[in-house]
């Protein structure tokens, strides 16, 4: 739906007279400054992601340190419930 209606509303600026009015050069100006905007659209969501994932990954590095802490400790060896040998005299 949008779709149609951005090619319907294009095509109705095209075929006003207003249109014939731009020549080549007014039309460079028109599709720069599209071009900038965009540029500046994408520059900001670029910088956005960079700085989301600069953030999680410090938060996931302070995970990591708290992590560090157990890293030695380890149930390998262990069993979970040790037998007790009961003495009979």
């Amino acid at each position: 739906m949008g779709a149609r209606l951005l090619l319907a509303a294009t095509l109705l600026l095209l075929w006003t007279p207003a249109a014939e009015a731009l020549v080549e050069p007014e039309l460079c100006y028109i599709l720069d400054a599209v071009l900038f905007l965009y540029g500046i659209v994408l520059t900001v969501l670029y910088c956005r992601l960079k700085f989301l994932a600069h953030r999680a990954s410090q938060q996931g590095a302070g995970k990591e340190k708290e992590e560090a802490i157990y890293t030695g400790l380890s149930a390998e060896g262990q069993e979970m419930y040790e037998t007790l040998q009961t003495k009979r005299s």
